[in-house]
């Protein structure tokens, strides 16, 4: 009942002001559902890609993208265990068509893989269908989906033209998949040929990937998968083909981490915009509070009634929060999708949104229960409200003494509560609860720091405009509990942005002086237009002929694979590395710069990368297990250098011993140094004119790949652009409410100052005032805030997200051009309180006493 008397009504008369309300929980689910949905669509999709691919098959054999020699195969197949066993072949190429980007081309044998995958030919050549080896005979053959043809307007017989290790070469295409199976795997983008052309056309040798296989009639999955992997060793690894997801995920684990850390601060902000639209509601139904209790209405009906807005509120805000979370979800798959093929070359498309109903049910009660946090001080402060104060006109917004120090002793317990988790944060419950407390601390004092900030700018203000400048001031120090929850949420977005901004800003620093040190040839000659992509691979006789080019000074052959160590995927590079110690100068953290190359040169350890021995608490001296095709390598650690050329780590060892147990003389990179007084151009044209047409060739200059990585971090920290759009809309949100509030506490206020004579402008540049002073408590206790979330954020980055030593620098640069920002956004919102402020009624306003 009190619903339909009470709050309908209200709702009814300020519709606007209730949408606001809802804002907050919108935003902070919203933020919440788009993030995490985000990074489950680009691992579902993968999943479903892998399981699209997989047909029937139960087990299969790997060894991480190094491949394995052929005669594993005869292994498999001998395994009394094994029913069908097919070897295949896998990798993206550049279709060159406009629009379509990579296309993932599987090799495979099509004599035995026909009983794993069921390729639905709506159209072929009858001979493919009938007598598989004709295909075989034919290595120009590939099949492809009819997406794929329906996109690009081919059909049976016509030709596509790839890049191959034998120059350009002309395939046709010999026959049309149909159907949601294999065809549909990564949106259409799939081609099928023979696995043999396939290893001359990557470049593998006499390798394949991996096998797939299903176990013979009546013999269990379980049972097979442990037998044949102790046939096998540990070098390979049998498992069944969704490991391949779990992977997958451990690589994107670093988007979970932010997605969380972005979350929390999101769903903190929209608590203090609950809280501080609900405490507007309070203030402007005083008066009908007052009623209610005086006929007889309890406390507790009163809290319940405003509980139940909250929840209401809380729910709305909610499914909508959801519904834009899902939008913001489709175009950050994309950019994680784009991402993960640019940094790993994983070949992979988020056409689909998935969307987990855990995680949708999940945000709903994080929406609904923020918003009953958030207005349940407020409920209390109506129903504690004294029917006789409650039905005078005016306001009633002071903070008790007892309130306030109790504010002040609770912030002060949980700044004590965080330094002392400082000395225990090697744990990581006591790092993040030390950050939590931080942040708890630095809000509870936000009402005491803006009434100590404002009374320093009061000067300022009146004297920049002595009338209008003293009233907004005062207006500011008279209404704290209005003025704070605005200023907290402003001051969270601030932090959020200035910790992201200084982790960006160090990042810079740290990768470009890697990059300085370690990527310092002239000239790098890849296989693939990117280095990140392992598709192709160089016969090792090339680099001789590499090496008698005029103009060149040395070379440097790297062969790099990412292995599984330990369940997760780490990067192996395997170098000359007495050539490359002569020519890097990488920063030495644990070892003997002097000796250990030579020691890793002569096959009796391995360098790994900083962020390798911060990820898994490995330092100088501990022993790595590192499972080959051929057993499992057992080599010390000699020392850890700064390395940034995997977000996961990287091994570095001699390239002999990398020969010697994957069986693989094959490269991915030349490194080339260039004499004195030949230019990159010069010599770069000279390579492509000897070697472009016989083989795939691209020569990249140092600057070309300084430029890629540095796109690399853009898009990494992409998230920082959009964390800064959340503060502006956090920011116009907060300050509309808080001087629609000010406003309607003020009316008698404000109608005396024009019925004295006080100018419509006068009253406007109060408004106006008033909003950019609430823009810059929240910039000044966001900067300060911002410089606590920065500490925690890079401490949060070496451990969990990327293993990276990152120097504390704040980012000044960003905190300058939040002031614009901020204050512009603070005056958009002014605008229309104080329109609303001049042209309300005059004799309303002088009643209002």
């Amino acid at each position: 009942m009190l619903l339909r008397l009470i709050t309908w009504p209200y709702v009814r008369k300020h519709l606007l002001r209730c949408a606001l309300t809802t804002a907050g929980i919108v935003l902070g689910v919203a933020v919440f559902v788009g993030m995490h949905t985000a990074n489950q669509s680009v691992l579902f999709a993968f999943n479903r890609t892998v399981d699209k691919i997989a047909g029937t098959t139960q087990l299969q054999v790997t060894a991480g993208e190094t491949g394995f020699p052929e005669e594993v195969l005869e292994r498999v197949q001998a395994h009394p265990g094994v029913g069908v066993a097919a070897p295949v072949i896998e990798a993206t190429v550049q279709t060159g068509l406009k629009g379509e980007g990579n296309l993932l081309v599987l090799g495979v044998d099509m004599t035995g893989d026909r009983n794993l995958r069921d390729y639905e030919l709506e159209k072929a050549d009858e001979a493919i269908i009938d007598d598989p080896l004709v295909f075989l005979a034919q290595p120009d053959s590939v099949i492809v989906s009819e997406k794929f043809c329906q996109r690009n307007g081919l059909k049976l017989n016509d030709h596509l033209t790839m890049r191959t290790m034998e120059g350009p070469k002309q395939f046709t295409i010999r026959g049309v998949m149909q159907g949601d199976g294999l065809a549909a795997a990564y949106g259409g983008n799939l081609a099928i040929m023979d696995i043999y052309a396939a290893q001359m056309v990557f470049g593998r040798g006499r390798t394949f990937d991996r096998i797939d296989l299903s176990v013979a009639e009546g013999q269990q999955v379980g049972q097979v998968r442990k037998t044949l992997q102790a046939a096998l060793g540990p070098g390979l690894q049998v498992d069944p083909p969704n490991s391949r997801g779990q992977q997958f995920e451990a690589m994107a684990k670093i988007y979970s981490v932010s997605a969380n850390i972005s979350s929390l601060f999101a769903l903190f902000i929209g608590l203090f915009l609950i809280y501080n639209t609900f405490s507007i509601a309070v203030t402007q139904r005083r008066s009908e509070i007052g009623i209610l209790r005086a006929l007889g209405a309890t406390q507790g009906q009163v809290k319940r009634l405003f509980l139940l807005e909250s929840g209401i509120a809380g729910l709305l805000g909610s499914l909508v929060g959801l519904g834009f979370g899902l939008l913001i979800a489709r175009g950050m798959a994309r950019y994680i999708s784009d991402f993960m093929g640019e940094v790993y070359g994983v070949a992979q498309r988020a056409e689909e949104i998935s969307a987990d109903p855990r995680l949708l049910a999940t945000a709903l009660f994080l929406g609904v229960a923020t918003s009953l946090i958030a207005g349940w001080i407020p409920a209390r402060n109506a129903a504690a409200v004294d029917p006789v104060k409650a039905l005078q006109k005016g306001r009633v917004q002071v903070i008790t003494e007892g309130e306030n120090r109790m504010r002040l002793w609770s912030a002060l317990s949980c700044l004590a509560l965080a330094v002392v988790s400082i000395f225990f944060s090697q744990q990581p419950l006591f790092l993040y609860s030390g950050y939590l407390l931080s942040v708890l601390a630095a809000l509870l004092l936000t009402p005491a720091l803006c009434s100590w900030l404002a009374s320093l700018l009061r000067p300022v203000m009146k004297f920049l405009r002595p009338v209008e400048g003293a009233l907004a001031a005062d207006s500011i120090l008279q209404s704290p509990r209005r003025t704070s929850g605005t200023v907290a949420a402003l001051s969270l977005s601030v932090a959020l942005v200035i910790g992201l901004g200084g982790v960006s800003k160090a990042s810079y620093e740290t990768i470009l002086n890697w990059a300085d040190a370690a990527l310092n040839p002239d000239l790098f000659v890849s296989s693939s237009q990117g280095i990140t992509q392992r598709s192709f691979r160089f016969p090792s006789a090339l680099g001789e002929e590499i090496r008698a080019v005029e103009g060149i000074d040395e070379i440097q052959a790297v062969r790099t694979a990412r292995i599984v160590h330990e369940g997760t995927p780490v990067m192996l590079v395997a170098a000359e590395v007495h050539r490359l110690a002569k020519r890097v100068k990488m920063q030495v953290l644990e070892g003997d710069p002097k000796t250990m190359y030579q020691s890793v040169e002569r096959g009796q350890g391995v360098v790994i990368s900083d962020n390798f021995a911060l990820l898994r608490n490995v330092h100088q001296g501990d022993t790595l297990h590192i499972m080959t095709p051929s057993g499992q390598l057992d080599m010390p650690v000699l020392g850890v250098v700064v390395d940034y050329s995997d977000q996961q780590g990287t091994i570095l060892m001699d390239r002999r011993v990398f020969v010697k147990y994957w069986k693989d003389d094959t490269i991915n990179v030349f490194r080339v140094y260039l004499k004195r007084g030949y230019t990159q151009q010069a010599v770069r044209q000279e390579l492509l004119r000897r070697f472009g047409e016989r083989t795939r060739f691209f020569v990249l200059t140092n600057g070309e790949i300084r430029a890629f990585i540095l796109k690399i971090t853009d898009q990494w920290f992409g998230l920082t652009y959009v964390q800064i759009f959340v503060a502006v809309l956090v920011a116009i949100l907060g300050i509309v409410n808080t001087l629609t509030v000010s406003i309607a506490d003020r009316k008698r206020e404000l109608g005396v100052l024009q019925a004295v004579g006080g100018l419509r402008s006068q009253v406007r540049h109060t408004i106006w005032m008033e909003a950019l002073a609430i823009g810059t408590l929240g910039l000044l206790i966001g900067y300060a805030l911002g410089a606590v979330n920065l500490y925690y954020i890079l401490e949060v980055t070496r451990r969990d997200i990327a293993g990276m030593r990152l120097n504390y620098r704040y980012p000044f640069e960003i905190a300058l051009t939040l002031i614009p920002v901020m204050l512009g956004a603070a005056l958009l919102s002014g605008a229309g309180p104080a329109e609303a402020a001049v042209r309300g009624s005059l004799v309303e306003a002088l009643e209002y006493e």
